[in-house]
């Protein structure tokens, strides 16, 4: 049996990176598609041969890093790595918990440096490269430490608090797991834009302006409060644009960043900003927060199960169960049931892109929302023609020739 699992277990490690680096050849092979008529207008020709430059240096890496990790956590699986950092942690400690965490923190900053040299590179070399960088390596250093502290902090706890749990409350583990970790997201949820944000953005109300004024306008036109619009200062960190929607009941927030201001026309702003109202409208957090509370319910019986039989360490050379490599190999297990998962949330999400397009294309304007989805794929050097398998697997969002044509379509099928 444990031989049965040892190899159950890499074959999954290889499945999952063969579908994802299979899915990065097809979209990369994709890059020399024919552009779409409606889409000629997007870039010019020097701007394309360069995003196909930017494409092409993305996707190397990407690919390398990729390569670099299933490399690492093969020769990590078939090592005695976790075998000796097991019986380590336990010469620290004899809490099982708290071995959990000293495993699974190391196991995290192998990736965390990884992760890191790689952003190093994609940020100071590339994005700097085709101008999109504004951030400074103070800031980035910054950045990575307030994540790796956040991560410690929130992600310990809870892992920490969670094998408590497990080992004293028996039967009652699952109820109590999913109630403690159903609130903490709920939490999260409800306090982003008022307790993440801050540490990393400042977020500032509109300023006065005419702009303010039409937003005023069409936000009373549709019954949305205003003081809920917020300005992020992304700007120090890249000249791309996005406007993202987050909370529910009153701790609801539609938050700019100040480079879509910047870059967009009046007219383009308020088509975004009408899209993300209608997220609100159609109730999309509140969907997306009861699908995650179900996967929750789906993860928490799958540890179960590598928690509740040693097969699992033994099939690597654990005389019992461990824990913290336990929830290693079941997440190393998960990825590609994860990708394949993603199918239908990733349908449900571009669903819900389509619902919020339409909403701002009949409430507001169809033309400035088509430009204004235009103007935000130029000027993030978005993919004109990803290939159909990897927008299904990968893309929450619907191709800009998607939302282009279900807009015409709206607009037409409303005239006849």
């Amino acid at each position: 049996m444990t031989d049965f699992i040892f190899y159950l277990i890499l074959g999954l490690v290889f499945i999952d990176i063969v579908m994802e680096l299979g899915l990065a050849l097809l979209n990369y092979g994709y890059r020399n598609a024919d552009i779409p008529i409606q889409l000629e207008d997007v870039y010019n020709h020097d701007e394309y041969l360069r995003w196909k430059d930017y494409y092409m240096e993305n996707f190397r890496l990407n690919f390398i890093v990729s390569l670099i990790k299933f490399i690492v956590v093969l020769a990590l699986l078939l090592s005695s790595f976790f075998i000796d950092l097991n019986n380590w942690a336990k010469t620290i400690s004899d809490d099982a918990s708290f071995q959990t965490i000293i495993i699974l923190g190391a196991y995290y900053l192998l990736f965390f440096l990884i992760n890191l040299v790689s952003s190093y590179i994609s940020i100071f070399k590339i994005e700097n490269k085709y101008g999109f960088n504004k951030m400074t390596k103070s800031l980035f250093i910054s950045d990575k430490i307030k994540n790796l502290i956040l991560t410690v902090v929130f992600f310990g706890s809870a892992i920490y608090g969670l094998m408590k749990l497990y080992l004293t409350t028996g039967k009652w583990f699952f109820a109590l797991a999913w109630s403690i970790i159903s609130f903490s997201v709920i939490l999260i949820n409800l306090g982003y834009t008022k307790i993440i944000i801050p540490i990393f953005n400042r977020l500032r109300p509109l300023e006065e302006s005419s702009l303010k004024s039409a937003i005023n306008d069409f936000a009373r036109s549709v019954g949305y409060e205003v003081t809920k619009i917020s300005v992020m200062d992304a700007s120090k960190r890249s000249t791309k644009l996005n406007a993202f929607f987050s909370g529910f009941g009153k701790a609801k927030r539609i938050v700019l960043y100040d480079t879509l201001i910047e870059k967009l026309k009046e007219e383009e702003i308020i088509a975004v900003l009408a899209h993300e109202i209608g997220h609100n409208k159609y109730r999309h957090i509140i969907y997306n927060l009861i699908m995650n509370l179900g996967v929750i319910s789906i993860y928490i019986l799958g540890l179960l199960l590598f928690f509740n039989n040693d097969v699992f360490s033994r099939a690597f050379g654990f005389e019992s169960v461990s824990y913290g490599f336990s929830v290693i190999i079941y997440l190393l297990s998960l990825s590609p049931i994860v990708m394949i998962f993603g199918l239908l949330t990733n349908f449900i999400s571009r669903y819900f892109e389509y619902q919020a397009d339409a909403f701002a294309a009949s409430n507001y304007s169809d033309e400035h929302m088509i430009d204004a989805l235009k103007t935000l794929c130029r000027e993030n050097y978005s993919n004109l023609t990803p290939h159909p398998l990897y927008v299904k697997f990968y893309y929450s969002h619907p191709t800009l020739l998607e939302r282009i044509n279900h807009i015409k379509w709206l607009k037409k099928d409303k005239s006849s």
